[in-house]
């Protein structure tokens, strides 16, 4: 046989990733997303988006969160807070769960990955099933829609390959995976009776002339609207999670910021001067242009200049009183505000919001030998903003327990963009 005989036939189907490449490799998790206790307040933003008369409802014997519109024009979005980083070369698998629902007159109902601007969906408008690319390339969001008819591999009226007939009104699982390189493949999924059925992709690559999203780095959304046309209707949000095919290698860049590090003078330490009271010392944020970069805490580092013993406490979303301004950090994604050091009222924290860490710093002994700490962090809560762009803010405090201190604190994190 001749090298010209010779052929190698590329994988595809459910065995090859969106690469092409056979699947054998373990996906790293990205985010999973499971409601057994509760809609997870923490990740998700649930809001009415617009208009009025729309609900969520948390089922506790169903985990599951049922969102709602009225008879009237509004939009109910359930979306996470945090943005999905992909990583050039690997395939980005998004697997959700939930009853999108058969439509009616006036309402849509969407289940996929993206927000107002660029994203990948399954939607049922008006009864019409359709899968949707979100592309804000030009400026401006366009939705090129695909509906049923037109799907290219399977339109699932059990004509197709699979011989299955999706039934929109049942709880689905709901699969998608994409390259991106801004040109690449696109495959949306169902999984039925433990088969994985592609119906449609979008191949982008040799076809388009621009990228077919402006970001890959996208929240996940389950939202349903009504027009002003339409009775009530709802649409049922279960379990998610994104995953990277074949893992993925965190080379984003290594950020640092402290109560020295941006200022001018040698004693820029926080005066704790109240015993049992927080003190913000370092707060950092996403700046609002930069919503779909990844912010992956490293570590804290605390040092007292006094004979103080304290708690140290990392807080997500708490209220600062006084002046903590936040200001954009050189060459990086976030904005990071420092603790005063002339009036610590002005650092005090009267709610605490969420506690994601903490520790305690013994002052180490008389001598006037002040405590130091270093600890790596790890939490799967990281940054993210609202569904309205709200940012969410991590702070590093201290709480003096024995005595006022003189503390100094630093806080790394990773970027990934």
């Amino acid at each position: 046989m001749t090298e010209a005989d010779a052929r190698v036939a590329s994988p595809e189907g459910p065995i090859a990733d969106a690469f092409g490449r056979l699947r054998v490799s373990n996906p790293l998790t990205l985010f999973d997303s499971k409601q057994t206790n509760d809609g997870g307040p923490l990740f998700w933003d649930d809001v009415e988006k617009s208009g009025g008369g729309t609900g969520s409802t948390y089922n506790t014997d169903q985990a599951s969160t049922t969102l709602t519109v009225g008879s009237e024009i509004g939009v109910r979005t359930r979306q996470t807070k945090m943005r999905f980083n992909y990583q050039p070369g690997k395939s980005q698998l998004i697997v959700m769960t939930g009853i999108l629902g058969t439509g009616a007159t006036g309402i849509t109902q969407r289940i996929g990955i993206g927000d107002d601007d660029n994203g990948l969906f399954f939607e049922c408008i008006e009864g019409t099933f359709n899968v949707n690319r979100r592309t804000n390339t030009s400026g401006s969001p366009v939705n090129n829609r695909v509906e049923r008819p037109d799907f290219n591999i399977d339109t699932l009226d059990g004509k197709g390959p699979s011989k299955v007939t999706i039934s929109l009104s049942k709880t689905n699982i709901f699969w998608i995976d994409f390259e991106w390189l801004s040109v690449g493949r696109i495959r949306f999924g169902f999984m039925i009776n433990g088969k994985l059925i592609y119906f449609h992709e979008m191949n982008n690559s040799n076809v388009l002339t621009l990228a077919y999203m402006s970001t890959p780095n996208l929240p996940l959304r389950y939202e349903i609207e009504n027009d002003g046309n339409g009775a009530a209707a709802e649409l049922v949000a279960i379990c998610a999670t994104v995953m990277s095919e074949g893992g993925l290698e965190q080379t984003g860049t290594l950020q640092y910021e402290s109560t020295t590090s941006n200022r001018a003078g040698a004693d820029t330490h926080i005066s704790a001067t109240t015993v049992d009271t927080p003190y913000a010392v370092i707060g950092i944020k996403l700046k609002a242009g930069f919503k779909d970069v990844t912010v992956i805490l490293v570590s804290v580092g605390l040092l007292a200049e006094t004979t103080t013993n304290f708690e140290w406490l990392v807080l997500f979303n708490p209220t600062v009183s006084g002046t903590f301004t936040y200001a954009d950090k050189t060459n990086s994604a976030v904005q990071t505000a420092l603790g005063a050091t002339a009036d610590p009222s002005t650092n005090d924290i009267s709610a605490l919001g969420t506690v994601i860490a903490g520790g305690y710093v013994h002052s180490a002994g008389g001598g006037g030998k002040g405590g130091e700490f270093f600890t790596t962090l790890a939490n799967a809560l990281s940054l993210g903003s609202t569904v309205a762009g709200v940012q969410d803010a991590i702070v590093l405090a201290v709480r003096p327990l024995s005595a006022d201190g003189d503390i100094h604190g630093g806080l790394v994190w990773r970027e990934l963009s």
